[in-house]
């Protein structure tokens, strides 16, 4: 590397899961790197704030990892906190139906080919819908059509009923956000072959045993210091001035402007909201792309009240209306736990406490024997959780990188951009490691 290389400078925009990839990445090529973030704290969609009802740091909602997470596992890796999570060797996961029963799909420790159609032939649902869903996992391996919704390959492959019930639907929530019906049936099985075509490990589940900031935001501020980055929050860039066909100037919401050298790069690892208000215009289209609501109730019994059964950490309400997921973090009290709904707009303009007494009334019908008047609920809202991956949006997400009809010096990355995955964590670290190799091309 020329020593001239060595002393241009970064400025990343967004201190999320593609910020901080980037960022490190950028160092690691010998970049001078300024990370600018616009709020109080690292750790961009997943990240915590205390609670002083709980005396605890809650979640903006549960993010829960698979195996097959290479890229975001190297990055905790960089923070030292793998460790901050119980790796789960298979997959494992518990139902609960309207009727008040439990079921459980198990995974052997095989490759996950060869352990699926022995874990869905054993759950305890008719054998019709278990071949139903056999054959449906077959046809994951074919490529669904451009235009095809999951709920349109649902339909066609015979698979609405006890398979869309105890398995798509609960995925396609987990994976992409929102429901079959809104979901390019592309981005869903992209996702799902490359959890469920490796080892058993791949898809097995990565469960945080403490809160995101102290698994990614915090650490990362150390650790980025530690390498050279100047670390900025509460930095907002409201406008980006270009001079020649480069990014000149960045101006931050006090009045500050940042001026940007001739030599210097540019990366914008915002959102993409956030992306198309700084530059109107640019990429294709990814202001037309629309957000998909996380919304959490995180739930305690009493002490003195009986805890629910353990059913594991992660429950799908077969079903589920409003809340999709059940999910306990490992050596927490069993009375506590959070509720989950992704993409559920029924929440739009409701309030807290009405949120909270939907949830109890659920829990209620799901284990009608327990008692629930004494539970404790708090809520959090993440509107922007992530965009919504339907049929056309992939003409609306530019590749990581440069945009062909913007600045030279304008590099972007996010879980919005064209990673081949939906919007995950996972997405957002690719995002960065496919912009920096664009970079050095």
């Amino acid at each position: 590397m020329s020593s001239d290389r060595r002393v241009r400078r970064a400025v990343v925009l967004g201190g999320g899961v593609a910020g901080l990839t980037a960022a490190f990445g950028l160092a690691e090529r010998g970049f001078r790197v300024q990370l600018l973030e616009s709020r109080a704290r690292l750790g961009g969609r997943a990240f915590s704030t205390p609670d002083r009802t709980f005396g605890d740091e809650l979640d903006n909602g549960p993010h829960v990892l698979l195996g097959c997470y290479r890229a975001l596992r190297a990055l905790l890796a960089r923070l030292c906190t793998e460790d901050g999570f119980r790796q789960e060797r298979s997959l494992a996961l518990a139902f609960r139906t309207k009727e008040a029963r439990t079921l459980r799909l198990a995974l052997p420790r095989l490759p996950v080919p060869l352990a699926m159609p022995w874990a869905l032939l054993r759950l305890p649902v008719p054998f019709a819908a278990r071949w139903r869903a056999l054959r449906g996992m077959v046809a994951t391996l074919r490529r669904p059509g451009a235009s095809d919704t999951l709920g349109d390959w649902l339909r066609r492959h015979a698979q609405l009923g006890v398979p869309d019930a105890f398995l798509w639907r609960p995925l396609c929530r987990a994976i992409m956000n929102v429901e079959p019906e809104q979901a390019a049936a592309a981005d869903f099985l992209a996702t799902l072959r490359e959890a469920f075509t490796g080892s058993a490990a791949h898809a097995a589940f990565w469960l945080p045993l403490r809160p995101w900031h102290e698994l990614l935001g915090g650490p990362a501020v150390a650790a980025l210091r530690a390498v050279g980055c100047d670390v900025r929050t509460s930095a907002r860039v409201v406008a980006a001035e270009s001079v020649a066909g480069r990014v000149a100037v960045l101006r931050l919401g006090d009045g500050e402007r940042i001026e940007v050298g001739p030599d210097d790069v540019v990366v914008a690892a915002v959102p993409w909201f956030a992306f198309a208000a700084l530059w109107p215009g640019l990429g294709p289209r990814c202001g037309e792309l629309q957000s998909s609501p996380i919304v959490t109730a995180y739930c305690r019994q009493p002490a003195t009240a009986a805890p629910l059964p353990d059913d594991g950490p992660v429950t799908a309400f077969v079903d589920g209306d409003p809340f999709h997921f059940l999910i306990r973090r490992p050596g927490d009290d069993t009375r506590h736990f959070a509720m989950l709904a992704g993409g559920n707009r029924s929440f739009d303009g409701q309030d807290v406490a009405t949120i909270a007494e939907r949830a109890r009334r659920q829990l209620a019908a799901c284990w009608p024997s327990a008692q629930f008047d004494a539970l404790e609920v708090r809520i959090r809202k993440e509107h922007h959780a992530t965009f919504v991956a339907a049929c056309g949006t992939r003409d609306l997400r530019p590749v990581p990188g440069r945009l062909p009809d913007g600045p030279a010096n304008l590099f972007v990355c996010g879980d919005w951009t064209a990673t081949g995955l939906p919007a995950t964590l996972e997405g957002a670290a690719r995002s960065a490691e496919a912009m920096l190799v664009a970079m050095a091309r």
